[in-house]
């Protein structure tokens, strides 16, 4: 993994939430099969700030490739989220390990598309 690096920053809590997500579901979403897309499941989840963030999202899988070496699985990550002040529509990617199922990469990007009043 010589392109490694650590985060240079904590991520904002509602970030830090969808992160948490997916790596509490992705793995399954591996070992229980399929070609297509998968829900992960609609849940509400407190994010670090104290407030609660509602999740539903979507893992895709994308392709096998080669790191090093070692065989990954790649997914598409799409869905939404919402807080008490906005909802987001969220779209990133997830790169796992395939024979430890360790994750090597967590991307999502919430993008805001309405705000409550």
């Amino acid at each position: 993994m010589a392109n490694w690096k650590p985060a240079t920053r904590e991520p904002d809590p509602l970030r830090a939430c969808i992160y948490d997500y997916l790596r509490n579901r992705a793995p399954k979403v591996y070992l229980e099969g399929g070609n297509g897309p998968r829900a992960l499941g609609k849940t509400t989840e407190t994010m670090s700030n104290g407030e609660p963030l509602t999740l539903d999202l979507t893992l895709a899988p994308v392709g096998v490739d080669q790191s090093n070496g070692r065989p990954r699985i790649v997914f598409a990550v799409s869905g939404h989220v919402a807080e008490r002040s906005a909802g987001y529509s969220v779209d990133g990617r997830v790169v796992i390990d395939q024979a430890s199922l360790a994750f090597l990469a967590i991307e999502a990007t919430p993008t805001r598309v309405n705000v409550r009043g």
